[in-house]
C-alpha cells in the first residue's frame, strides 16, 4: 500500500502502466428506487421512480487518451466492472407486477443498497501524481409486493418493512 496520495493537476495526456490501490468500499442503507401502488384491478400509479445509474468520478479529473486501459487496469482489482451505465430495474419490477395479483391495496417496490468503491490510481509516465476514482453503483437488489390491507408479517425482510411503513401506512 502506497503512502497517503498526493493529489496534484494532471500532467500526462496518457497513463502510463497505470498502478491502481483500492481503497475500498462503503455501503449506505437500502434506497427505494421505485415504488407503485395499485388503487383499481390492474391500475396502479407510480409514487417513485428514481433514475438509478453506476458512475465514474475522479478528482483531478485527467485528460487521458488511454482512460479505457486504465479503467481495465482497475477492473483487475475491482470485485465489481466499473462501468458507467443504467442500473436495470424496471423490466424485473414491471414482469413482477404483470404476473402478480393486482388489487387495490397493493403496493410493488423496488430497492437497492448504494455501493461506491474508491480507488487510487499512478501512472508510471507522472509518478507522485495520484488520481482518486469513485466508482458508485448498486446491489443488493429486492423487489417485492404487498398487501397494504393486510398487517405485515413479523418475518418480513426489513425492505419490505419499511415499504409499508413509509407508504402503506400514509395511505
Amino acid at each position: 500500500m502506497p503512502e497517503a496520495p498526493t493529489l496534484n493537476s494532471p500532467s500526462a495526456s496518457s497513463c502510463d502502466r497505470p498502478y491502481v490501490v483500492s481503497d475500498g468500499e462503503k455501503r449506505a442503507a437500502a434506497e427505494f428506487i421505485r415504488v407503485d401502488s395499485f388503487y383499481d384491478q390492474g391500475l396502479s400509479r407510480t409514487l417513485l421512480d428514481l433514475k438509478a445509474t453506476s458512475a465514474l468520478e475522479w478528482d483531478p479529473d485527467p485528460s487521458w487518451d488511454n482512460t479505457e486501459e486504465v479503467i481495465d487496469a482497475v477492473n483487475e482489482v475491482s470485485p465489481d466492472t466499473v462501468v458507467a451505465q443504467p442500473f436495470p430495474y424496471v423490466e424485473g419490477l414491471e414482469s413482477m407486477m404483470e404476473t402478480s395479483e393486482q388489487s387495490p391495496g397493493f403496493l410493488g417496490y423496488y430497492a437497492a443498497t448504494p455501493l461506491t468503491y474508491s480507488f487510487s490510481v499512478e501512472c508510471q509516465n507522472d509518478q507522485g501524481n495520484w488520481y482518486k476514482l469513485s466508482f458508485s453503483t448498486w446491489t443488493d437488489s429486492d423487489l417485492g409486493l404487498i398487501d397494504c390491507n393486510l398487517k405485515l408479517d413479523s418475518k418480513a425482510p426489513d425492505v419490505a418493512r419499511n415499504a409499508y411503513g413509509k407508504y402503506c401506512e400514509k395511505s
